[in-house]
């Protein structure tokens, strides 16, 4: 069927309002996957470069094209948007680069000159062109896979609550994605980009979030399979990081984590101080480390209680965002 006599049928859109409804009715279920995706994300992303904020400012550089590319009614599939050999980049002010990746303007600059140093773009004059190395860098194509696993099993809630008729499978949203790249990795980066910079306020850097993130994400494990063996966990009230610490009283150590995140023992060991400073993790007799005080803890110290507030709120914008990029991706499938 040609795209001119396709009928769009507006009756089969997703509301944001809908896909938050099961988000939260299913956070528990949900959640698992979501962490998975984000912590294998971060840790491509950090072997691209070993270094978060040149990453980070690639990937804003590619999104602002993507940006240009929609904003003219431009889509790119995959393969189209990497068979080209470079292209243009809108202009760029390195001020708002700087606050809105929050990384300071020395260090924005220094990164610029080390990209172009790395072949990844290359600056003419006033214009920024990415080159096929740059491209090449952050060419998403495992981060679709896990992704589209995301929505799919979200797709499976959604259907369970009649808001779709059927669960959609993972290959069709791949292939849905894939054609309509340039649209969809947009919204994914006006995701994720938002998301990194609200946590370094937090942690100061991305390393350290995403040590504390593998942290979490292994106590959610722990809590998932203790749900299996006993739904009544899922009928509780407590916050998420409550929950977390009652059920899923597990931790890990410095080298697994290190594994994990590809970031070197030296350095996990150093940010590992910092969070235990920070009261954003504790260790264990075992060496072990987990989020708050772990399991008994009867309760935490005023500081404990205000930087795990100032954690759960940052939670909570970003499971909305997210669920409001996976709403927009079905709505492109679904209509």
């Amino acid at each position: 069927m040609s795209l001119i006599n396709k009928e769009i049928k507006f009756s089969s859109k997703i509301q944001i309002e809908d896909s938050f409804y099961v988000f939260k009715k299913n956070h528990d279920l949900l959640i698992t996957e979501i962490f998975y995706f984000q912590q294998q994300w971060l840790t491509a992303a950090f072997k691209r470069f070993k270094d978060f904020d040149k990453y980070i400012i690639l990937i804003y550089l590619i999104n602002k094209a993507f940006k240009g590319y929609n904003d003219h009614f431009i889509v790119n599939s995959f393969d189209e948007f990497y068979s080209k050999e470079n292209f243009e980049i809108p202009k760029i002010n390195i001020i708002d680069l700087s606050r809105e990746l929050n990384i300071s303007k020395e260090t924005t600059r220094r990164k610029m000159m080390e990209l172009e140093k790395d072949g990844a773009i290359n600056k003419i004059k006033k214009r920024i062109l990415l080159q096929r190395k740059g491209q090449e860098i952050q060419k998403p194509t495992d981060s679709i896979k896990n992704l589209s696993r995301v929505i799919s099993h979200f797709s499976d809630y959604l259907t369970k609550e009649k808001i779709l008729k059927n669960k959609i499978p993972k290959n069709e949203i791949e292939d849905k994605i894939r054609k309509n790249f340039t649209r969809c990795w947009q919204y994914f980066f006006d995701y994720q980009i938002p998301l990194i910079t609200r946590w370094k306020k937090i942690f100061g850097d991305i390393e350290t979030w995403t040590i504390w993130g593998n942290c979490v994400y292994n106590q959610n494990l722990v809590l998932s399979k203790s749900i299996k063996e006993n739904q009544n966990i899922l009928k509780k009230e407590d916050a998420f990081i409550k929950r977390l610490n009652e059920f899923g009283n597990q931790g890990l150590n410095a080298m697994t984590i290190s594994e994990l995140t590809g970031i070197p023992r030296p350095t996990v060991l150093r940010k590992l101080k910092i969070l235990i400073n920070k009261k954003l993790l504790t260790k264990d007799k075992n060496n072990h480390y987990l989020i708050f005080g772990g399991p008994g803890t009867e309760s935490y110290t005023k500081d404990q209680t205000k930087v795990m507030t100032e954690v759960d709120e940052i939670r909570k914008i970003n499971g909305k965002e997210f669920v409001n990029l996976i709403t927009k991706i079905l709505n492109i499938i679904v209509l």
